[in-house]
């Protein structure tokens, strides 16, 4: 995009010039406006580039430490009890061990929604943000987009240095929001898909937790009970002469778990190099694409992992398109809210095939387990609505997974307990079997040959 040089006033009568990228001088000074600045002159630069003003950097952390403001604050304020004599001892400021939360983002999104509501404009709304923020870490973040607000820039280009918070689908909205004019809605949609997220993931989290502690539990009392029942068992067939008779299996897996206790070393470096070996693997992008492969068509939680991905995509697909984006223009942007490598195949072959004037619903139907319901819909849309098929296929994909965890949670806890039984068997023959023999002789077992 063509760089501008511009001159404007401030909401406080001071003149600040700067420069910014856009299509042309009128979206240039459309953008001051909403900034809450009133142009004075907007022309092309002849510069082909410029020096960013911006203090953060990419992947910035968002538990960055107290703002210079808040420590100026804070030693104003100490300084005074001390005259005072209400405060002699020396404290500490630990509020910078504070990070910013999901909860901190939509208390922002919800706060920054109320203000453009009420016609605010970008750098007082921000600027009242930064006032009313106590979490030190949020507060910096907000700070970091003010600057960017002030010097021209999109509101979303900062947050995009912070993707570790915001999502990839919140920015895209915020993005979509900004360059068509409706950030006020972008806005809201923005908040409607942080719960609906927040929802999700608690839904998730509670059909996994309770199975998986079993299960984990269940594993570890096993490993504790060889490491004691074994060199119980030892002892008591030595008192008996029987030690020739203890079980091959038994002693396997005492001397394993021993050996590897003892040898902890080889242990760890043997771990640390499967660790690394699988890294490096999904690191390449075959080893990315097979692992993602895997995840969609792996049993009971495939399903749900395509459905998550779908959702993300279509939810970008349904904003922009309702953002009166372009077929194409939508796809593009949309792509972006993609993680896994093998639906991002699907739609880079979907935007070949609609660049070429062929049917970009064909490779959607080559994507495995994808619901037939979304290529019926997706079908359907291309001859008659895509803006409205798509509404609806959001609003099936969020209802199928509503579904399709209610079968995981059903599912899980036979899973779980078929894993806690074959644990407790194994637990059974190796340790209790050898004991009850001993006392009670293999009359128990010869029944059963």
């Amino acid at each position: 995009m063509p760089k501008y040089r511009y001159r404007a006033l401030s909401s406080i009568g001071k003149v600040v010039t700067g420069t910014m990228d856009d299509e042309s001088a009128q979206r240039v000074k459309e953008r001051l406006k909403g900034n809450g600045f009133k142009p004075i002159s907007v022309e092309k630069s002849k510069l082909l580039s410029a020096v960013s003003t911006r203090k953060v950097k990419k992947n910035k952390t968002t538990s960055s430490a107290v703002t210079k403001y808040t420590r100026d604050k804070l030693i104003e304020e100490q300084k005074k009890r001390q005259k005072k004599g209400l405060q002699k001892d020396i404290t500490f400021d630990l509020s910078f061990l504070k990070k910013a939360t999901k909860r901190d983002v939509f208390t922002f999104t919800q706060s920054l929604f109320l203000l453009k509501r009420a016609n605010f404009t970008n750098v007082r709304a921000f600027a009242t943000l930064l006032e009313n923020t106590e979490n030190p870490a949020m507060r910096d973040i907000i700070e970091d987009i003010l600057n960017g607000v002030e010097s021209g820039e999109y509101i979303y280009s900062t947050m995009e240095y912070y993707n570790n918070l915001f999502p990839d689908i919140y920015i895209a909205t915020i993005k979509v929001g900004e360059l068509s004019g409706s950030l006020t809605n972008a806005l809201f949609q923005a908040m409607n898909y942080l719960e609906d997220s927040e929802k999700t993931s608690k839904a998730i989290r509670k059909a996994l937790l309770g199975p998986l502690l079993s299960a984990g539990a269940m594993l570890i009392g096993t490993v504790v009970g060889i490491l004691v029942g074994v060199p119980m068992l030892e002892n008591l067939y030595g008192s008996m002469g029987l030690t020739d008779q203890i079980p091959a299996a038994t002693l396997a897996a005492s001397n394993f778990i021993k050996s590897a206790i003892s040898h902890w070393y080889i242990t760890i470096a043997v771990i640390a190099a499967l660790i690394t070996a699988f890294i490096i693997w999904k690191s390449s992008i075959r080893g990315q694409y097979q692992w993602d492969m895997f995840k969609i068509k792996m049993p009971v939680f495939g399903g749900l992992i395509l459905r998550l991905s779908l959702q993300k995509f279509f939810k970008a697909m349904q904003l922009n398109l309702a953002n009166n984006a372009k077929l194409q223009d939508a796809l593009d942007i949309s792509k972006d809210t993609v993680k896994n490598y093998v639906l991002l195949s699907v739609v880079e072959s979907a935007q070949e095939n609609l660049g070429q004037g062929e049917s970009w619903i064909e490779p959607f139907e080559r994507l495995p387990n994808i619901p037939n319901m979304v290529l019926e819909m997706l079908r359907i849309g291309m001859e008659t609505d895509i803006n409205e098929m798509v509404d609806k296929i959001v609003e099936y994909i969020s209802d199928d997974i509503d579904i399709t965890i209610e079968k995981v949670v059903k599912i899980l806890p036979q899973i779980s307990t078929a894993i806690m039984g074959i644990v407790l068997i194994t637990f059974v023959i190796l340790v209790l079997s050898p004991i009850m023999e001993v006392y009670m002789g293999s009359f128990l077992f010869d029944a059963y040959l």
